[in-house]
């Protein structure tokens, strides 16, 4: 008798413990789930206050971090020209048949370069005719270049060509140049005319190159004024 009291107490015990165990075990897996829970809505909240969801402010602001910074371009325009270089630019396409479309903004460097360097534009523009007939990529057999054929390595301190071996075909380049060089020939002979001569390399007395640009320039200077006179 006792044995088997013992041996239904042992059996209740064992019972006890076991419900117990799968108790604790109930209780511990819960505590975990709610250990989980609480993590993934804390990031939850994290998530939404960076902005988780499309929309969100912090998603503006990585799209505003991204967004490619707008910068001003410079404007880039030609100069607008004179009402008497609009004239000489008629008379130009009509003289050395060429499209005023190409020729304006030669004439609007020449006009730009000409106040800046303190060289008549009309000088500027009567040497460009000679020299090269509004072509910016003439280049002579002794290595005159561009409109006003400059010979680059005569002028080394206006112009390094080193590095840039077509700066010269570049108009703007070109007719700053060009300008720079008759400016100081002028300075250093006093006279547009031994200017002209020494820019063409000549020494000859009668002066042929000079005459035949100052001839342009006339023609040039009573196109600005509005005449009509095609003979040069």
């Amino acid at each position: 008798m006792f044995a088997t009291r013992i041996t239904k107490y042992a059996r209740h015990a064992a019972s006890f413990m076991l419900h117990f165990a799968h108790g604790g075990l109930l209780v511990a897996g819960l505590i975990v789930t709610l250990f989980v829970a609480s993590r993934i809505a804390n990031h939850g909240v994290q998530g939404l206050s960076l902005g988780s969801f499309t929309g969100g402010p912090a998603t503006s602001a990585a799209v505003e971090e991204i967004e490619p910074e707008v910068v001003e371009v410079a404007d880039t325009t030609a100069t607008k020209l004179s009402p008497d270089l609009q004239r000489v630019k008629t008379y130009i396409a009509k003289r050395y048949q060429v499209s005023a479309v190409a020729v304006e903004p030669l004439l609007a460097s020449a006009q730009q370069t000409g106040r800046s360097v303190g060289v008549d534009p009309l000088l500027l523009v009567a040497v460009m005719a000679i020299e090269s007939r509004f072509n910016p990529f003439a280049e002579s057999p002794m290595g005159a270049q561009g409109l006003m054929q400059v010979i680059p390595k005569w002028h080394p301190d206006k112009i390094d060509v080193k590095s840039d071996k077509g700066a010269m075909f570049d108009p703007d380049t070109n007719i700053r140049v060009g300008a720079l060089v008759l400016k100081e020939y002028i300075q250093s002979t006093g006279s547009v005319e031994r200017a002209l001569q020494q820019y063409n390399g000549s020494s000859d007395p009668t002066a042929p190159y000079a005459n035949k640009v100052m001839a342009v320039k006339a023609a040039l200077s009573q196109a600005a004024r509005g005449g009509k006179f095609f003979g040069v």
